[in-house]
């Protein structure tokens, strides 16, 4: 028996009629298999290119923002590539540290608008100095109280409108000489801003003896939208003088008058650890329990602007830890949302390369790094109150403009924390 040569289009047959094989079925399935290749192979191409092109978009887009970012926020120079590259060296004091004097103004605040005079939007009711340690990586902060009695900064011989001697939360607005101003005139604000932080931090130095490096000066929204950008922030509230905190000064007078819960933005009923929205953490870092009818100031706030302070600067840890986080970093949209709260709410004098220095510094000092320097601790109270010139004012214990024995506490206690810092030390269980 033999057998003819096999058509690749038709079945194929012996001799005698017997079917051999046939190719048409096996041919079909193989050309479909091949179109469901080259569609999945398209697909594949197509759905690479989208997230290329998502990637590429996010990139770009974070990359425009940052630039812009970094011309308004960052006044000592540079680009946004320099937070890509090593970082610039940051300038010291004599005993190396670098010291930065925070401070927040109110001239976003709608609520200071419908005041006379603008209501003090320029005033500097918010200031905090950080003494940054790079060789032991630890950071000491020191809230000064705005009602501090100073000397304020001549120009020319000349005062300012507030006299030779100001609470100290006047000398900025002097300094960039916006007082009672309800708005800035931008071709000429970034000189007047430099120029009010150069006479506060010249008045800290004096103050302090921690001679200042860099200034950063940030509005009232800033809180709320740097936290809002990073998801929210784990604050550890306790009450000063009782078990939680309740402050009626920022409800309106309707939730006053009903004592409805659900309306109070200052309400922490017990010590512990709460995670604060953007809104809660600005209140908070406002609330200071003055006196009003309503007022429940022996509720956790008899401090006052004591306590108002202390808040802040557990709301600026928190909130540091929370923007150094992993998941923060790798999120471009929260990445982006932090760019944009401070390119409209932060100027600084620092460069972007050693604004760099100090974010890695900060990822290097691990949790816990930050600490406060408390100028108003019960046991050793280095400032109090007074009356000067019918004002309720903070003055040092020693005396009017005697600052000896404060500078003398305050490098006391950076020097201790920065020695607690650099020794390693046993762990301990984790809080509440």
């Amino acid at each position: 028996m033999t057998s003819e040569p096999l058509d690749a289009g038709a079945p194929s047959y012996d001799t005698d009629g017997v079917l051999l094989v046939d190719t048409r079925g096996s041919r079909r399935h193989l050309r479909t298999r091949r179109r469901r290749r080259r569609r999945w192979v398209v697909w594949l191409l197509v759905a690479t290119a989208a997230v290329v092109a998502v990637i590429v978009g996010v990139t770009s887009t974070l990359f425009v923002k940052g630039a812009a970012v970094s011309s308004e926020v960052f006044k000592g120079g540079g680009s946004i590539i320099d937070l890509v590259k090593a970082g610039t060296p940051l300038k010291t004091d004599a005993h190396g540290r670098t010291n930065i004097v925070i401070f927040g103004t109110s001239q976003d605040d709608p609520g200071h608008l419908r005041q006379d005079g603008g209501g003090g939007l320029w005033l500097t009711d918010s200031i905090q100095i950080l003494s940054v340690d790079a060789k032991t990586k630890s950071v000491s902060m020191i809230a000064v109280p705005r009602d501090l009695w100073v000397k304020v900064p001549t120009h020319g011989g000349k005062p300012c409108m507030v006299g030779y001697y100001s609470k100290i939360n006047a000398v900025y607005e002097c300094g960039a000489d916006l007082f009672s101003s309800t708005k800035a005139n931008p071709a000429t604000y970034a000189k007047q801003d430099a120029a009010g932080a150069k006479d506060l931090m010249s008045v800290l130095g004096t103050v302090t003896g921690l001679v200042p490096q860099y200034w950063v000066h940030v509005d009232y929204s800033v809180v709320r939208d740097a936290v809002n950008a990073v998801g929210g922030v784990d604050v550890h509230v306790v009450g000063d003088g009782a078990n939680g905190i309740y402050d009626t000064n920022l409800d309106s007078l309707a939730c006053r008058a009903s004592n409805d819960v659900s309306c109070r933005n200052v309400y922490y009923p017990h010590n512990g650890w709460y995670h604060l929205t953007g809104n809660q953490a600005l209140n908070l870092a406002r609330a200071r329990g003055d006196a009003n009818q309503y007022s429940y100031k022996d509720f956790g706030l008899n401090g006052g602007d004591f306590d108002r302070q202390a808040n802040q600067q557990k709301i600026i840890a928190a909130l540091q830890k929370s923007a150094l986080s992993a998941g923060v970093l790798a999120n471009p949209v929260k990445v982006f949302d932090l760019m944009t709260a401070m390119g409209n709410n932060v100027t600084t004098s620092m460069s972007t390369g050693e604004a760099k220095t100090l974010i890695e510094l900060a990822k290097g000092s691990g949790e816990g790094a930050m600490k406060s320097v408390n100028l108003v601790d019960k046991k050793n109270p280095m400032l109090t109150t007074g009356w000067v010139s019918q004002q309720s004012v903070v003055e040092p214990r020693a005396g009017t403009f005697v600052y000896g024995p404060l500078k003398a506490y305050i490098a006391e206690r950076i020097s201790a924390l920065a020695t607690a810092s650099a020794s390693p030390s046993p762990s301990t269980s984790a809080s509440p």
